[in-house]
């Protein structure tokens, strides 16, 4: 089918392959980029989450709870002296405004290994990032995409969890330690014991996999509609400026072909034709058409000498054979009997005569 076709519709074919096969690579390997970065940026603001709740346990720690236990009363147990507890209602509040602007839709969760609050306790999946973040002590962060019941698919971003300061420890070393109110409230069977300089647990960011497979989406589709319409103002440039360029002189360079095979040309004269003066603008050109162009113009001068010569030796073979064929007409004539006999005739009548001027 593609050689059935005229140049400008093969240019257009072939160019609208090309874009075919190169955009469905070129958007596969977009797509999994934009996948990426939106991953890296996921991750980013989640990181930066969770060290700003990092930040407010410290705050907690440093500032608040010394007010706040200098005021507190044996028989009673406040939370906000918790930083876990603190963290966790800063990160409610900013999730609530994050939601009423249409932003990502986090969830967080301070995932320990022995945890005071029984909603704190790891996962399976959870209890793995922090055997990973205990095996190897490199490994700052870690990220993917997991299944949460009631959820679906969530993409994650983890940092471990490790005590570092002894004053923590205060409520987390041993029951007899820890304040009574807290152990009226959660209990001397979780969250003691606690290691100083060791994962304990994750500090988990999630968010659900379709808001960021969304984002990349709309980042694809207008990347993509960028391509096809700038491919589309090429195309038609293109097309516009492939009918003078190329088209135009082939089909001139066609049509003498044509006229050459149908013997069209003989002289000099029947070259001042439009098809040989757009040959004459083709030749004046510098690139491989015009190049083309010459050449075709030599062949088709030296056709035409060639077709001079060869009519002028026509003609002399013409002359020739009349010649020939003249004296083999005579020549058939005098071996005759009838000339033979006018010839003995004519003998006789001047023996005859010249006997008479004889006598006379």
């Amino acid at each position: 089918m593609l050689s059935r076709l005229k140049l400008a519709p093969k240019f257009t074919l072939i160019l609208l392959l090309v874009f075919i096969l190169g955009s469905s690579v070129g958007g596969l390997v977009l797509s999994k980029t934009l996948q990426y970065q939106v991953e890296r940026q996921v991750t980013a603001e989640g990181v930066m989450l969770m060290e700003s709740m990092r930040a407010v346990r410290r705050y907690t720690d440093q500032q608040v709870r010394p007010i706040l236990e200098a005021h507190e009363r044996a028989d009673i147990f406040w939370p906000e002296t918790i930083p876990a507890y603190s963290s966790r209602r800063v990160f409610e509040l900013l999730s609530e405004t994050a939601r009423s602007e249409g932003e990502f839709d986090y969830s967080y969760k301070e995932a320990v290994l022995n945890p005071t609050n029984p909603n704190d306790l790891v996962d399976d999946f959870e209890g793995v990032l922090v055997a990973d973040f205990r095996a190897d002590s490199a490994v700052e962060e870690l990220s993917g995409y997991r299944e949460l019941p009631g959820q679906g698919s969530v993409f994650y971003s983890a940092l471990p969890i490790i005590i570092k300061n002894a004053s923590c420890l205060e409520c987390h070393s041993t029951p007899e330690a820890a304040p009574p109110a807290m152990l009226a409230q959660y209990g001397r069977e979780n969250g003691f014991n606690w290691p100083l300089n060791k994962v304990i647990g994750t500090q988990v960011v999630y968010i659900p996999a379709d808001d960021v497979f969304l984002s990349a989406r709309q980042a694809f589709s207008s990347v993509m509609g960028l391509l096809f319409g700038i491919f589309a103002i090429a195309l038609v440039c293109l097309n516009t400026l492939l009918k003078p360029l190329v088209v135009q002189p082939v089909q001139s360079l066609a049509k003498i072909s044509e006229k050459l095979a149908a013997n069209d040309l003989q002289t000099t004269q029947d070259l001042d034709t439009a098809e040989t003066r757009k040959l004459a603008n083709v030749v004046n050109r510098q690139d491989e058409l015009g190049q083309l162009g010459q050449v075709f113009q030599k062949m088709v001068n030296e056709v035409i000498a060639r077709q001079q010569r060869l009519q002028q030796q026509i003609r002399e073979l013409k002359i020739e054979i009349n010649q020939t064929r003249k004296a083999k007409d005579v020549s058939e004539i005098v071996e005759t009997d009838y000339f033979k006999t006018l010839q003995n005739k004519a003998k006789d009548i001047r023996t005859r005569n010249a006997d008479r001027e004889d006598h006379s």
